[in-house]
């Protein structure tokens, strides 16, 4: 197993961006004079952290990389600052562009990776779990599954937020990321507009708390892609909005994958 933690420069963010990469390559057990051997190129999960987070976060929270390892995967981590992943044009910082191309074109030059749809996915936790949907439909060129983790699909209930010293629940800041709140809806900032606009769905896998705050928004979501006839699998579990959810069906996420 490798890591790999450093710093790129994308033309999307117009500066240095750091992210954490893992790849299952050197994957030698010592004590069992064993080495596992896992097939060039790589097939890639590029995740996504929540608000408040850093490429760093899944390292310090979960057991990805181990369970990177036991899977043969290689996972690209970005760092995606409090964007939802969204192109913020005032600030040049495109992070749908970047984690929906750019990423993938600068990881797949420095490392061994497919670059293959079928073999590339994206997913995230929280507000990664948004921009995973969300630039997993307007990317779909790129990406063959999706996965949401107690994804913060927020877009309908933002709109009515009002001034707030908490960010979670600030107006202010939905509008620094999300620009005017009144024209998300039927934009390729809404979700529910990118399924129905999207030729080539990707799979969807979504999993959610039943004590999560975010319950409701996801049920009503995954109802929505059934009516679409989107091919998605939905978990609901005992579980509340926590790292000890987000590392258990992250990994049963990547027990889905074709690997």
């Amino acid at each position: 197993m490798v890591l790999f933690r450093g710093d790129i420069k994308c033309k999307s963010l117009q500066r240095r961006t750091s992210i954490s990469v893992i790849l299952p390559s050197d994957n030698i057990h010592f004590l069992q004079d064993a080495e596992e051997i896992v097939p060039q190129p790589y097939k890639t999960l590029y995740l996504l952290h929540g608000l408040y987070g850093s490429d760093d976060i899944f390292l310090a929270n979960t057991s990805i990389q181990k369970f990177a390892e036991d899977h043969g995967i290689a996972i690209v981590i970005p760092c995606g600052d409090n964007s939802f992943y969204l192109d913020n044009e005032k600030a040049h910082a495109y992070y749908g562009e970047y984690v929906g191309q750019e990423l993938l074109d600068i990881t797949r030059n420095i490392f061994p990776l497919s670059d293959r749809r079928e073999d590339t996915f994206i997913a995230g936790f929280s507000m990664g779990g948004y921009g995973a949907i969300r630039n997993g439909l307007k990317y779909s060129q790129n990406f063959s599954k999706i996965g949401m983790i107690s994804a913060a699909l927020i877009t309908d209930e933002i709109v009515d937020y009002v001034s707030d010293s908490n960010v979670l629940r600030s107006r202010e800041f939905y509008e620094s990321v999300f620009g005017d709140l009144d024209k998300i809806k039927d934009s390729d900032k809404d979700p529910k507009y990118l399924i129905e606009n999207t030729e080539n769905v990707p799979d969807i896998f979504m999993a959610c708390g039943e004590n999560d705050f975010l319950i409701d928004k996801n049920v009503d979501f995954y109802d929505f892609l059934k009516s679409k006839n989107v091919n998605v699998d939905f978990i609901q579990a005992p579980g509340e909005h926590t790292w000890e959810f987000c590392d258990k069906y992250i990994k049963e996420f990547i027990k889905t994958l074709n690997l």
